[in-house]
């Protein structure tokens, strides 16, 4: 019998941890045939942007020249909204910036009347909308628009960048024992544009997440490619492997584990009921086991047969934010990227 197997039972999607509990996440809340959370994103900020574009035309040429809009850097952003007050650039973004962030706030007063989010004291935003001056300003004006009706809520950013972030919540997630047997572990972060995968430093993970630190990552942008569900799964096993063989030739001694996280509901033997509609092909047919298919392509860690374990993105991407949230009893997360992610949490 395979020693791991018996000694780290896994249970997919867990929502008891040892300090939190996961309320709920992915509430698949709706404006009429509309879900609130495409009103929200980060593809939905882009699309404000375009138009915005399209209206300030003041000299005769498209602010930010011929560059398509999804095209733009988060620096090039960051810039216009320095300019703000003097160019067509910087009139576009604080345009975007105003109507998204009425919007965002509107978004997350409905979550807020939900049960599930009902108490919330905290919101902590992510994904890659969060990052940069642009990030941090959309925050302050969505929290000035909610405090007229919640002054007591609060509203802030990830600790850790986006990216990193969805692999440090792992130390919290992982299953019990799993980070003993090593310094550091494999983690993959699968979104509907991106699919990440690095090592995470966990020597001190009794320290919580805000000790951890990606150490190595890589990035695929599987949208920019026509792939199969097989083919994302075979590129994130060769990622894996190829992080293994760092960790082999650097000496890191990496604990037999794999954290995956990827939009939706994840059910307990790792199959997705619903919510992976922005992955390529069909990944809740309810055959599909994503840890399944991983392990099979992966081999051994560390000589051992590793747990391989899957949970939904928003979650693990809030769970690295758990250091900061230890004075509060009730928070939630969002996430803002192809799609919006949500959860609640309450700390034990």
């Amino acid at each position: 019998m395979d020693p791991l197997a018996s000694a780290l039972p896994v249970r997919h999607g867990e929502t008891r941890f040892s300090d939190v509990e996961v309320r709920s996440y992915s509430l698949p809340l709706k404006d009429g045939d509309t879900f609130l959370g495409d009103l929200a994103s980060g593809s939905e900020f882009r699309k404000v942007l375009r138009r915005e574009r399209h209206r300030i035309d003041a000299t005769g040429h498209p602010p930010f020249g011929s560059d398509r809009t999804h095209e733009l850097t988060g620096d090039d952003l960051d810039a216009a909204l320095r300019e703000r007050n003097s160019t067509a650039e910087g009139r576009v973004i604080e345009n975007a910036i105003g109507a998204f962030s009425q919007r965002f706030a509107a978004v997350l007063a409905e979550f807020l009347e939900t049960a599930e989010w009902r108490g919330t004291q905290r919101v902590v935003c992510g994904g890659g909308l969060m990052e940069g001056d642009v990030g941090a300003e959309l925050v302050r004006r969505t929290q000035s628009r909610l405090r007229v009706d919640r002054p007591d809520l609060e509203l802030r950013r990830l600790h850790h960048a986006p990216d990193e972030a969805g692999m440090i919540g792992w130390t919290v997630a992982a299953p019990a024992g799993a980070l003993e047997a090593g310094e550091a572990f494999v983690a993959v972060d699968i979104g509907g544009t991106n699919v990440r995968w690095g090592i995470v430093r966990s020597a001190h993970w009794k320290d919580g997440p805000r000790s951890a630190s990606v150490i190595r990552h890589d990035k695929w942008c599987h949208a920019e490619e026509d792939v199969s569900r097989e083919a994302v799964v075979e590129r994130i096993a060769k990622g894996i492997r190829g992080m293994v063989r760092h960790a082999q030739s650097n000496g890191i001694r990496l604990a037999p584990l794999v954290g995956l996280s990827c939009p939706g509901i994840v059910c307990s033997d790792g199959r997705l009921a619903r919510g992976g509609q922005n992955l390529p092909g069909d990944w809740s047919d309810g055959e599909f086991e994503l840890p399944k298919a991983i392990a099979a392509e992966v081999g051994a860690i560390a000589g051992r047969r590793p747990a391989v374990v899957l949970h939904n993105d928003a979650v693990v991407q809030a769970l690295s934010e758990l250091t900061e949230m230890r004075d509060v009893e009730r928070w939630a997360a969002v996430t803002l990227g192809t799609g919006l992610g949500n959860c609640s949490f309450q700390n034990h």
